[in-house]
């Protein structure tokens, strides 16, 4: 599984690459997607696993760092 922050480095880098590049990741990671990726199966229950507590903590650190610099939430609607 991808951590939050394998993914932002991921992000980082397809932001660096001009885009006829990043069409040619987004057709590579396709592609790896059919040929090895897992479906996941849903979790219906109402209870939070250890995941998803790492995921709110992440969120809520990143929205916090975010606001902190800019004065406002990243869910806040400008007035």
């Amino acid at each position: 599984m991808l951590t939050v922050n394998e993914a932002k480095e991921i992000l980082r880098a397809l932001a660096a690459l001009p885009l006829d590049k990043v069409a040619e990741v987004r057709d590579f990671v396709l592609f790896l997607q059919e040929r090895y990726g897992q479906v996941a199966a849903v979790d219906q229950s109402d209870s939070w696993s250890e995941e998803d507590l790492r995921d709110l903590t992440a969120a809520v650190l990143e929205n916090a760092e975010n606001s902190v610099w800019t004065g406002e939430s990243a869910d806040a609607k400008p007035k």
